[in-house]
């Protein structure tokens, strides 16, 4: 039997500094960093990430997720782990 994966939006919770999969308005999974995922791309494809920082050319820090090219605010994202 395949393992079933949670699938919703990535949502960052700034008072507690992590990100969760968001469902039905609820936060169900906390995801850390190091955690791997998969986000659902422009073309419908899963690709598998994770989320590291990274700084933009004025040496803001932003949040990227890795193989994407998704940086920035990651609210709203499809993705499932």
């Amino acid at each position: 039997m395949a393992d079933e994966k949670f699938e919703g939006k990535l949502l960052f919770d700034i008072a507690g500094g992590c990100f969760w999969i968001e469902k039905d308005g609820m936060p169900n999974v906390q995801l850390q960093f190091g955690d791997t995922f998969e986000v659902k791309d422009g073309n419908d494809n899963w690709i598998e990430t994770g989320i590291e920082i990274t700084s933009d050319a004025n040496n803001n820090l932003l949040f990227k997720l890795k193989n994407t090219n998704y940086a920035g605010i990651l609210d709203g994202l499809e993705v499932r782990k």
